[in-house]
């Protein structure tokens, strides 16, 4: 019954191919791997907001609970906004949607979604140098190869591999990522570390809004597991001529983002004090915002085989700047709306199965990718000082509606015409 008896390789053990695997092998597929380039207690990571959508599909595969356990409790506010410079109130977002947003440390969410999956297929320090098709009957139809000189067969591909990903350049797809404009600064502060007042403050999501600049301030974790702290995201305009790394992660002095908010508000000042007191060397993380235009085709076929092809899911093809807060989302969106369509469709058309997922996700995901871009432009004004038409809360609450409330489920039962067994569970 559908491809339950492919053996599938996942590139990739981020957000988007862990949700795939945990929703594959509840689903029954069994012959599926991992595949992941970085060490396993290699990727430690920033605060990751987790929104409604993202939540529904992830509760109704058994994810609550484990989800539930690092995360923090539900907020009084989906985002406060204060003014850069006085520390005022300005407004706030309500939090209408459910599930709430549950707010949680990257390696706490892959921890997370790991806790269920069997360890013998999860490969790590795997970096994919090549993809070799086979072409005769005696072996498989793929072979991955490794930097390590290790290899492994499959039938069926998914790039989950990122932004930069290596699978997509095998596939032919080589287009350039384009800068945004902008970086950001990532790293954490402790509660301890800062003024009662402040560290008050910060018990909700925090957005101080600066000229082309802004902060959000993420309260992940919380006090019953001792991870709650303060995620700091800082999202600065810089040009990349004073770019000094190979890559687009990097680390860089908690001086430097000093210097850009030297004027802005005492509680600000608080937050570098406490970045400070969380790094023993002065540094923090650094990253350069890049984005892909949307492509047209996301996966491609094996020549001459109805049901061998490689497909592509998360940054790797609809990559999204973060100002929305659903780069997250959108990859175990595809995740599971791709883990549920290979195990349940209805005959042996791989092409059909992938041409589907993609009719399901493209269009979301490429609104996604131009409303969030969208949104750092509000995010960071030129006139910070006052609300606008197109941004104060109400405005902001009507632009994420659609995105909140999003059903994955719903949407691949209404589509489905009989393409797929779907389970009416599913929905309840």
């Amino acid at each position: 019954m559908a491809f339950r008896d492919k053996r599938i390789v996942i590139v990739g053990g981020g957000l988007g191919g862990l949700a795939l695997m945990n929703v594959a092998l509840t689903c029954g597929i069994t012959n599926i791997e991992i595949f992941e380039q970085a060490r396993e207690d290699g990727e430690v990571g920033a605060g990751v907001d987790i929104t409604a959508n993202a939540n529904r599909i992830l509760d109704v595969f058994g994810l609550k609970d484990t989800l539930l356990r690092f995360s923090s409790p539900k907020l009084p506010y989906f985002m406060e906004y204060h003014h850069y410079k006085s520390g005022d109130y300005l407004g706030h977002i309500e939090e209408a949607h459910e599930p709430h947003a549950r707010l949680i440390q990257r390696g706490h969410l892959l921890q997370a979604l790991k806790e269920f999956l069997p360890h013998e297929k999860l490969h790590y320090h795997k970096h994919l140098t090549s993809i070799e098709e086979n072409n005769t009957s005696e072996s498989a139809p793929y072979t991955l190869h490794f930097g390590d000189g290790s290899a492994t067969k499959a039938d069926i591909i998914i790039g989950a591999d990122g932004i930069k990903s290596k699978v997509r350049r095998e596939m032919g797809i080589g287009d350039s990522p384009n800068f945004s404009g902008q970086v950001v600064y990532r790293g954490y502060v402790d509660y301890k570390d800062l003024p009662e007042d402040t560290a008050n403050l910060l018990r909700t999501v925090v957005n101080f809004r600066g000229p082309k600049r802004h902060i959000i301030c993420l309260p992940i974790g919380n006090k019953p597991t001792k991870t709650d702290r303060i995620g700091f995201i800082g999202f600065m305009t810089e040009s990349l001529d004073t770019w000094d790394s190979e890559n687009w992660v990097s680390r860089s002095t908690i001086g430097d983002l000093q210097d850009h908010l030297s004027e802005w508000c005492p509680q600000v000042q608080h937050l570098i004090q406490g970045l400070f007191q969380s790094s023993p060397d002065g540094f923090m993380m650094k990253q350069a915002l890049y984005v892909r235009d949307p492509v047209d085709r996301w996966y491609k076929m094996k020549e001459g085989e109805e049901d061998v092809g490689i497909a592509l899911l998360g940054d790797a093809v609809h990559s999204t700047l973060p100002h929305q807060g659903q780069g997250v989302a959108m990859a175990i969106e595809s995740g599971v709306a791709l883990a549920i369509i290979l195990a349940n469709w209805q005959g042996n058309d791989l092409q059909d199965a992938f041409q589907f997922y993609q009719d399901i996700r493209k269009p979301r995901t490429d609104e996604v990718t131009k409303t969030s871009y969208e949104a750092g432009k509000l995010g960071s004004s030129d006139d910070p000082n006052h609300f606008s038409e197109n941004f104060n809360p109400e405005a902001l609450m009507k632009r994420m509606e659609w995105v909140m409330d999003y059903n994955l489920l719903e949407d691949l039962h209404a589509k489905n015409n009989g393409r797929m067994a779907f389970k009416d569970s599913w929905l309840s």
